[in-house]
């Protein structure tokens, strides 16, 4: 009995000592932390730090083997969790240096660690974003922000671009302050990135393309000129003024005349008195021309309608020279004038219109035209002239045989007789009455 009850115990213990690393290899621990835009650098996530969403996270490394353990992501509260075989003293990594800088670059742990936090810190754009009614450039008192309201997130700038790693970039811009600053914060380094200004045309507003770097079409500029960190971009904003005006109109050749069917060349002179750069549209009035072709500078939009290929700069003209065939509709003038832009009223409409006076003949009808060299008078027969007998054996219209005589004295004779007899009737019928 006391045998079998060594034996058992010996047995127990012999499993007890065989289970031991069995569940030591079972245990876990667990590393975590906060990935944040430190904006303030106080290394502390307090009010105003952003957290870094959806980011790569950590790479944690076995620092005995150097085996990758694995990579671990933040969520979209900033935050990775990675739990670990307890032994290993492992290397955790901040796997964001890619994409921004940071004051803590990782950890050495072997046991759980609950705050390994990354303060990161990106790059930043910030300046004015204004209606400069004034045109001094500065934010003045009555000078609008924009947006209007805080609320308007649509009426916001933004920048897009892509992260030195690949992943694409869309970041909005926080409120405009009540003194016209906005800023956009946390955007990544070594990026190809692009500032978007908001299109207030429909407000009345442009991009004022001066002292800002933006390009007034696509209101966008490159953002690579970052110093420490920041660079400062003001969105100006101007009241639109659309004024395109027709001030020259030349006919060449210059005639007082022109024929119908007549092929020339108008000489069209539009001009921009408005404040921004506009691509002007104008027309040669298709009551009495057809448009041919137009020079290099300019395209058809569709019949007689024509456009510059290119916006014409505030105060500057440009001259079209534009052939075409003269029609037989409205024969007093050739007239030429500018078309109203697409987004802006005319602020001037006594300045679209230039008219040329002319007189248009009118096309010979049944007849090719005669060039001028050319008489188009037939001379009349002499009466003192003998006609010409007709050759012998020639045919003649009445199909009888020609005897050479003329026929015209016996229609003469003839005719002379009517009239005679004529006289006669109404002088007896007098002496009746």
């Amino acid at each position: 009995m006391k045998k079998q009850l060594a034996v058992a115990t010996t047995a127990a213990l012999v499993l007890t000592t065989m289970g031991a690393p069995a569940l030591a290899q079972d245990e876990k621990i667990t590393v975590e932390g906060l990935f944040y835009f430190d904006r303030n650098g106080n290394k502390v996530h307090d009010e105003g730090d952003a957290v870094r969403k959806n980011g790569p996270g950590v790479r944690i490394v076995n620092a005995d083997t150097r085996e990758t353990v694995g990579e671990f992501r933040t969520g979209a509260d900033g935050r990775y969790r990675a739990e670990l075989p307890k032994g290993p003293k492992y290397e955790i990594h901040n796997w964001d240096l890619f994409n921004y800088t940071s004051t803590v670059t990782g950890y050495n742990t072997s046991e759980t660690l609950a705050n390994g936090d990354f303060p990161l810190r990106g790059n930043r754009v910030f300046g004015y974003s204004f209606v400069d009614s004034n045109g001094d450039r500065v934010f003045g008192p009555g000078e609008q922000k924009l947006p209007f309201t805080n609320g308007n997130i649509s009426g916001r700038a933004w920048v897009t671009g892509t992260t030195a790693d690949g992943q694409p970039v869309n970041v909005l811009a926080g409120p405009t302050a009540a003194d016209g600053t906005y800023s956009i914060e946390d955007l990544p380094i070594n990026s190809d990135l692009t500032l978007h200004a908001s299109d207030w045309a429909w407000r009345g507003f442009l991009v004022d393309p001066n002292g800002a770097g933006i390009d007034p079409a696509t209101r966008t500029r490159k953002l690579d000129a970052f110093q420490d960190g920041q660079v400062r971009v003001d969105l100006r904003y101007f009241a639109a003024k659309s004024d395109p005006a027709l001030t020259g109109l030349t006919l060449v050749p210059a005639k007082d005349t022109y024929r119908s069917g007549e092929k020339a060349k108008a000489v069209i002179e539009v001009a921009n008195k408005g404040n921004f750069a506009e691509k002007i549209k104008f027309i040669l009035d298709g009551r009495n021309t057809n448009v041919d072709s137009v020079g290099d500078n300019a395209v058809r939009v569709e019949g007689n309608i024509m456009s510059l290929k290119e916006p014409l700069a505030p105060g500057a003209t440009a001259k079209v020279d534009v052939n075409f065939t003269f029609s037989w509709d409205s024969p007093e003038f050739v007239r030429a004038f500018v078309q109203r832009g697409d987004q802006f009223a005319d602020a001037d409409e006594k300045n679209n219109e230039v008219q040329v006076d002319i007189t248009l003949d009118p096309p010979v009808v049944g007849q090719p035209s005669t060039p001028p060299s050319e008489s188009t008078t037939t001379p009349a027969p002499s009466s003192s002239s003998t006609p010409a007998p007709a050759p012998a054996g020639a045919s003649t219209n009445d199909g009888l045989a020609s005897t050479g005589a003329s026929p015209l004295g016996f229609l003469a004779l003839g005719g002379l007789l009517l009239a005679a007899g004529t006289g006669a009737f109404f002088v007896a019928r007098r002496r009746r009455s």
